[in-house]
C-alpha cells in the first residue's frame, strides 16, 4: 500500500548485508539463497510428533495424494513438494551435490523408500508435481519432532528447516510440553520473538479425541479454546484448529468408486447399518451383495470410521449429489477452515512473511558473524523491525479471528476490512470498489480514522484493546497519506477535460483528498509513524539494491541459471544460523 513497502525494505536490507560479507563466500552465498527465495511461492514447513499425520494432511491441502502415508513413521529426510510443469525429484545430498531422479509419473512408493534413507545420505528432497495446489505454496514435511532421524541429526537442524521456511503448520493429537519447548526454540532469534504471526497449530486426528464419535470434534474444539487462552501458546501461535486430516485428504481425492459405495451402503435399513458401524471388523467382513467386502475396507482405510458414518447420516439425510457430498464432510473434516486460514494468514500476506524471513536471515548472519562495521546494518535492522506496521496487522488480525480480541460486531468487521483481511489494496480496505475514485476514498479514509479515533479515548478499553484501537488508527492514517501522496486514480468521463479546452478546476476543488488528509491527520497520535517511513531504513534500499546486483563476478547470479536448488543453500547445517542457534 505504502512507497516503499515492508517486502523491499527487507529485501534492501538483505542485499546490503550480502554486500558487507562479500569476503566470505559461505556467507554471501547463503544470503544470495536466502534473496532468491524472496521470489519463490511461499514455503510453508508441515511440522510435528512421530504419525502426527503431516502426510495425511499435506495432501488434503494439496487435493492430490503425493505424499507416502504409512502405520510407521518412515519420513526420514525434509521433503519438499512444489509446483514443477512435469513430475520431477530432486537428491540433495549433504555436501551439495543433486541429483535427478528419471520418473514419468510421481509413485509414492518411489518416493517413500527415497524419504527412508539415512540424513547423512540425503539432506532434502524436492519434489516438483504439476498439481494446481501447489502453485501458489511450496509444502516442506519434516521428520517426526521426537524421531530417530532427528535424534541423529540434533533437533537444531530441525528447527534450521523450519526457520528456513516462511511460514510453520504444526500438527499435533494433544499440545505436550515437548511440542511447546520445540515450538519455542523455532522463536529463539530476536526477529522470531518480535513477529510471531507465522506459526498455525492443527489438532490432528481431532475423530480420536476422547473416546472419539459423533461427540470427538465438539471434544477437541474445547481443548482448542483452552489452548487458544493458553499465554505461552498464543506468544508464537494465533490460530489452533481442530482437523481430521484423513477424512480431508479422503474427500478431496474422492472418486465415483467411493460415492457409489457410500450411496450403496446407505441404501441398507438403519439397524443394519447401525449393526456394520459397531466395529471394523464386522463393516468388512459381513455379507452384502451390493458392495463387497474388499469395497468397505477400502471406504474405512481411506475415510475412516468417523468419515463413513458422517458420510452415511449425510447421504440418509438428502446429501445425494457427490459435489454436495464432498462439501459437507470438508466442512466436517475442519479442512475448509484450515484452508481459509492458511490462505489468510499466509497466501494473502505472503509479502509480510518474506520480508520476516529476509530479517531473519540478517539477523542469524549478524549474530553467528560479527566484524568491525556491523554495527550500521545491526541499526538499520533494529529501526526496521521496530517500524514494520504490517506485523502489527497481522498479529491482530489474527488476534481478531481466533477471538482473543473481540470488539462490537460493526467495529469487529471493520476493523478486520481496514486491517487488510479481504484485500490490501486502499479500496477493499475502505469497502469500495476498484472504480471508486481518489475523493471518494479519501472522504472514507477520514470517516473511518474519526470513528477510530472515538475508540481510542473509550474508557472500558482495557491494554489489549487500546492497543489493537492504536494499530488501527495506524491503518487509517497510512489509508490517508497514501490518498494524499499516491497515484491518482482516473476521472470519471464526466471530469475528464474536452481535448480542447484547458481544464479550468477551482482553486478549493483541485485536492479535495489532501484537504480531507490534512483533516484525518491533524491531532494524530500516530503521526509521526506513519510518516517516518520515508525516512526509514529502506529509503536507501533502490541505490544499494541496483549496486548490489551491478557487482561482477559470484556477486550476480548469471541470467538463465536455475534458482531453486542452489547446492550450498541447500545445506540447513552449515547455514550461519545453525551455529547461532546452538
Amino acid at each position: 500500500m505504502s512507497g516503499d513497502p515492508l517486502l523491499e525494505r527487507a529485501r534492501a536490507l538483505l542485499i546490503r548485508t550480502m554486500t558487507f560479507y562479500r569476503d566470505d563466500p559461505r556467507t554471501s552465498t547463503w544470503l544470495r539463497g536466502r534473496l532468491e527465495r524472496l521470489d519463490q511461492p511461499l514455503r510453508i514447513a508441515v511440522g510435528g510428533r512421530v504419525k502426527a499425520g503431516k502426510s495425511t494432511l499435506i495432501n488434503a491441502l494439496v487435493g492430490a495424494e503425493l505424499a507416502p502415508t504409512d502405520a510407521e513413521e518412515r519420513t526420514q529426510v525434509n521433503t519438499f513438494y512444489q509446483y514443477g510443469p512435469e513430475p520431477k525429484i530432486l537428491v540433495h545430498t549433504p555436501h551439495g551435490a543433486v541429483q535427478n531422479v528419471p520418473v514419468t509419473t510421481l509413485d509414492t512408493g518411489t518416493i517413500r523408500d527415497l524419504q527412508h534413507w539415512r540424513p547423512d545420505e540425503v539432506s532434502r528432497l524436492v519434489i516438483e508435481s504439476p498439481t494446481p495446489g501447489l502453485q501458489a505454496i511450496t509444502l516442506i514435511e519434516t521428520p517426526g519432532v521426537a524421531s530417530a532421524a532427528v535424534q541423529e541429526t540434533g533437533r537444531s537442524a530441525l528447527a534450521q528447516i523450519l526457520s528456513e521456511a516462511d511460514a510453520v503448520l504444526y500438527l499435533t493429537r494433544y499440545p505436550r510440553q515437548t511440542d511447546l519447548q520445540f515450538l519455542q526454540s523455532v522463536n529463539e532469534l530476536q526477529t522470531a520473538r518480535c513477529v510471531p504471526i507465522n506459526t498455525i497449530v492443527a489438532f490432528s486426528r481431532a475423530d480420536e479425541t476422547g473416546s472419539g464419535g459423533p461427540a470427538a470434534l465438539e471434544a477437541a474444539e474445547r481443548i482448542a479454546e483452552r489452548y487458544r487462552n493458553d499465554p505461552t501458546l498464543r506468544s508464537f501461535a494465533q490460530h489452533l484448529i481442530p482437523v481430521i486430516g484423513l477424512l480431508g485428504q479422503a474427500v478431496a481425492t474422492m472418486t465415483d468408486e467411493d460415492f457409489m459405495a457410500l450411496s450403496n451402503v446407505s441404501r441398507l435399513p438403519q439397524h443394519d447399518q447401525d449393526a456394520l458401524l459397531l466395529s471394523a471388523d464386522r463393516f468388512i467382513n459381513s455379507t452384502m451383495e451390493s458392495t463387497p467386502g474388499p469395497a468397505r475396507q477400502r471406504l474405512l482405510e481411506r475415510f475412516g470410521h468417523f468419515g463413513v458414518e458422517r458420510a452415511l447420516t449425510l447421504i440418509r439425510s438428502g446429501v445425494t449429489e457427490r459435489t454436495k457430498l464432498q462439501s459437507a464432510l470438508l466442512d466436517e473434516s475442519g479442512l475448509n477452515l484450515l484452508q481459509e486460514t492458511v490462505h489468510q494468514q499466509f497466501v494473502e500476506r505472503q509479502d509480510a512473511l518474506r520480508a520476516r524471513s529476509a530479517l531473519l536471515a540478517v539477523d542469524m548472519v549478524l549474530r553467528a558473524n560479527p566484524r568491525p562495521g556491523v554495527q550500521q546494518l545491526r541499526g538499520e535492522f533494529e529501526r526496521l523491525l521496530a517500524n514494520a506496521h504490517e506485523w502489527n496487522e497481522l498479529r491482530l488480525l489474527s488476534a481478531l479471528d481466533s477471538g482473543q480480541v473481540r470488539f462490537a460486531r460493526p467495529l469487529q468487521a471493520e476493523a478486520k476490512r481496514l486491517l487488510g483481511a479481504f484485500g490490501n489494496a486502499p479500496h477493499a480496505r475502505l469497502g469500495r470498489d476498484e472504480t471508486a475514485l481518489a475523493v471518494d476514498l479519501a472522504d472514507e479514509a477520514a470517516a473511518a480514522l474519526s470513528r477510530w479515533r472515538e475508540q481510542a479515548v473509550n474508557p472500558l478499553h482495557d491494554r489489549p484493546h487500546r492497543e489493537a484501537v492504536r494499530t488501527v488508527l495506524r491503518s487509517c492514517e497510512r489509508l490517508i497519506v497514501h490518498q494524499a501522496h499516491g497515484p491518482q486514480q482516473p476521472q470519471s468521463p464526466q471530469q475528464q477535460p474536452q481535448p480542447s479546452q484547458q481544464p479550468q478546476t477551482p482553486q478549493h476543488q483541485q485536492n479535495p483528498q489532501r484537504q480531507h488528509a490534512a483533516r484525518g491527520q491533524h491531532g494524530s497520535s500516530g503521526q509521526h509513524g506513519s510518516s517516518g517511513q520515508q525516512g526509514s531504513p529502506g529509503a536507501h534500499g533502490t541505490s544499494a539494491q541496483r549496486g548490489a546486483h551491478s557487482q561482477p563476478g559470484p556477486q550476480r547470479q548469471q541470467q538463465g541459471q536455475p534458482q531453486r536448488h542452489h547446492p550450498q543453500a541447500a545445506q540447513p547445517q552449515n547455514a550461519p544460523g545453525a551455529h547461532a542457534r546452538d
